[in-house]
């Protein structure tokens, strides 16, 4: 009994540390620099620059998990869950989450903040879709594929930002993506030239 109670106490201790952890590794008390778009809540990442020195400047110190809030995530789907995050595949920083699976399948998102590669750096699978455009007047491209993948990949600083969602439908994920660039565009440094 005395090892059940001990084993519940430290099952219980860990989930709310863990818990404790995941809402502050996505609540941040730091405020951002909003260059666009017409969002109610107030950008989370810091955007202030390292120097004259710096050649990627900003954009390096950018936490992807924190671009969007969790209101923003539920207005997609709920109960979402980081699975991924850190630096990944030459990103300074990414942010990989997933919501339940339901009965309209679940829904994965992804940011990753890329300070050293362009959007042109872009390396796309042969079999995928590419559209160039904008993105509140920042160059980008949106890049589909068969398997339900929308990626927005758009300018930010010298180098760029990348927004991925995985759906079962790629209409879907690419409307989902839409939503997500304008909310995590206006909370990344403009490009410069």
């Amino acid at each position: 009994m005395v090892n059940s109670v001990r084993t519940r106490h430290v099952l219980v201790t860990t989930v709310a540390a863990g818990l404790l952890a995941t809402s502050a590794a996505s609540c941040s008390t730091e405020a951002g620099q909003a260059v666009g778009g017409d969002h109610n809540s107030p950008p989370s990442s810091s955007v202030s620059s390292k120097g004259p020195g710096d050649s990627v400047g900003a954009l390096r110190d950018v936490v992807a998990c924190d671009l969007i809030t969790t209101e923003e995530r539920d207005q997609i789907a709920t109960n979402f869950k980081v699975i991924n995050r850190g630096p990944i595949g030459g990103s300074a920083d990414s942010c990989t989450q997933q919501s339940e699976y339901g009965p309209d399948g679940g829904v994965t998102i992804s940011i990753s903040i890329r300070p050293e590669q362009v959007i042109e750096d872009y390396v796309a699978a042969s079999t995928d879709k590419i559209a160039d455009g904008e993105v509140a007047g920042r160059p980008a491209k949106q890049i589909t594929n068969s398997g339900g993948t929308c990626i927005v990949t758009f300018a930010a600083e010298r180098g760029r930002v990348d927004v991925s969602v995985a759906t079962r439908s790629v209409k879907d994920s690419c409307d989902i993506a839409d939503h997500l660039t304008e909310i995590v565009e206006s909370r990344v440094p403009e490009p410069t030239t």
